[in-house]
């Protein structure tokens, strides 16, 4: 090899036209899924080597992948790797995000004439790189082997933020929108609610399986918006990330409205660069929220009957129809939750049978203990002993109610509401015969109510609606005829 072509060690901002025989070292920030294709002759499959073995002039199954590279807390580029289909697999299982690798070799080419830079992450180079084995030889790339000192300093790379958080938008800006906001790309700074199982779904177009994640995000202006991951390396990689622990600043998220929750999801596609834990003075706050917020479903009936809401203020007169037709229906708003006076039967209220009427909660942190006279399921908390006063017993009642035009099914009368209705705490009920019990139970059973009620609409993090029994009372007579509603 000739002394000009020996390569050097360039930085990213050193690269320019003129630079040649190079090698670049860099952290992967974000990796694209790879894509393959056939040679011709047209109509083989995309792996499928030709059979005529005579003419050497047809090409092989070939793959294109995208890497999105740091050195320094200014710069990033994108690298653009092609080859064949066995090379591009090795690339994609061979580099992960967090990895430190060298490009060796690579063609330089302004990115503003590259057709797949709108198609890959926004970075601050003008240029864009390209490794090519059959163009230049000894085009390729491998894990940097350098000392620990300086893999930590690379790697130190990823927490350092793509963007300031004041360009990021809150998550409940995004939702509200709407379907008006569909199709465009938004810098978000979230905490990680729930990771869920992946799943796989069949593409009616190419008839192929394709994996996906399903993650709920959080900040301080929404308690949850739903995230898909298509991409094979952020699904690995998302496996790692801890529910309510795990922060991640997200550069060019896509907003999709979702026909199914009837609100505004997002997706991680080509263009978006995920940074878990970035170095911002926000995080401290956005984690301690997270914490502060209920999280089970149960959590969350017992905040509401907790008098987040005045019941005295719930006077919107709705059936049960027009109840489901706003949670379900044609009626359906944007809004997460909306409040509705029923005036209603009670016609399930099973205060002397086998349902359970009881739950018991961790009295240190509030986690929902599964199995009577359990312990906390959570591996840290104090809680985990058999002690009576490791738990606290409080009301979780269902209770169907119906009018005239349908019934409202799984009600949640919950912790000091059900107290009221039944003017007893819990110590005092589980003292009661089951003669007591049947009476209080047909104080109110079969007969007109005035239900107040919170209901929480079908979203990301909650699969079902939530009906939130808020207030009960025996209904006026005069008062339901003057009130009570056709439809």
């Amino acid at each position: 090899m000739c002394a000009s072509e020996i390569s050097s060690v360039k930085t990213i901002a050193q690269i320019n036209d003129e630079t040649r025989n190079f090698i670049l070292v860099g952290v992967v920030i974000a990796k694209s899924d790879p894509r393959y294709f056939s040679g011709h002759p047209k109509g083989r499959g995309p792996f499928e080597a030709d059979s005529t073995t005579a003419d050497t002039s047809h090409e092989t199954a070939r793959g294109v992948l995208t890497l999105t590279l740091r050195d320094s807390n200014r710069d990033t580029i994108n690298c653009t790797v092609w080859g064949k289909a066995d090379t591009i697999i090795h690339y994609d299982g061979a580099f992960a995000i967090g990895d430190v690798i060298d490009v060796n070799r690579p063609q330089v080419a302004a990115s503003m004439f590259g057709r797949s830079e709108q198609y890959s992450p926004t970075v601050t180079s003008p240029y864009c790189l390209t490794v090519n084995d059959q163009t230049v030889q000894g085009a390729q790339i491998t894990r940097h082997d350098g000392p620990a000192q300086e893999l930590q300093r690379f790697r130190a790379l990823l927490r350092v933020p793509l963007v300031q958080p004041g360009e990021t938008i809150p998550l409940a800006d995004i939702v509200a929108s709407g379907s008006g906001c569909n199709g465009e790309t938004f810098n978000v700074l979230v905490v990680v609610r729930a990771v869920r199982a992946k799943r796989d779904v069949r593409v009616a177009r190419s008839n192929q399986v394709k994996t996906f994640r399903e993650v709920i995000l959080m900040d301080g202006s929404h308690g949850g918006v739903l995230m898909k991951l298509w991409s094979d390396s952020y699904i690995r990689w998302s496996e790692q990330w801890v529910p309510l622990k795990t922060t991640l600043l997200i550069v060019d998220t896509r907003a999709e409205f979702n026909a199914y929750y009837k609100t505004i999801c997002l997706a991680v596609d080509r263009k978006t660069i995920i940074t878990q834990e970035p170095a911002v003075p926000q995080l401290a706050s956005l984690l301690n929220h997270a914490r502060s917020i209920p999280t089970q479903e149960i959590d969350v009936v017992c905040s509401l009957a907790s008098g987040s809401v005045d019941p005295s203020t719930i006077n919107t007169v709705m059936t049960v129809q027009q109840i489901l037709d706003r949670t379900e229906g044609d009626l359906v708003q944007e809004e997460d939750q909306f409040t509705a006076l029923c005036y209603a039967v009670i016609t399930r209220f099973d205060l002397d049978g086998c349902s359970r009427l009881v739950s018991e909660r961790c009295a240190h942190c509030r986690s929902l203990v599964r199995e009577p006279n359990g312990t906390c399921g959570k591996y840290d908390c104090p809680g985990q002993t058999t002690a009576p006063d490791a738990r606290e017993p409080f009301f979780d009642i269902a209770v169907d109610v119906t009018d005239h035009t349908g019934t409202l099914t799984g009600c949640r009368m919950a912790s000091r509401v059900a107290e009221t209705v039944l003017c007893c705490d819990v110590a005092t009920f589980l003292r009661q015969t089951d003669t007591q019990r049947t009476v209080l139970k047909w104080k109110y059973l079969l007969d007109r109510c005035a239900v107040r009620l919170i209901v929480k609409r079908r979203s990301a993090v909650r699969f079902q609606h939530l009906y939130s029994i808020v207030d009960c009372a025996i209904a006026d007579p005069a008062e339901v005829e003057a009130k009570l509603k056709v439809y």
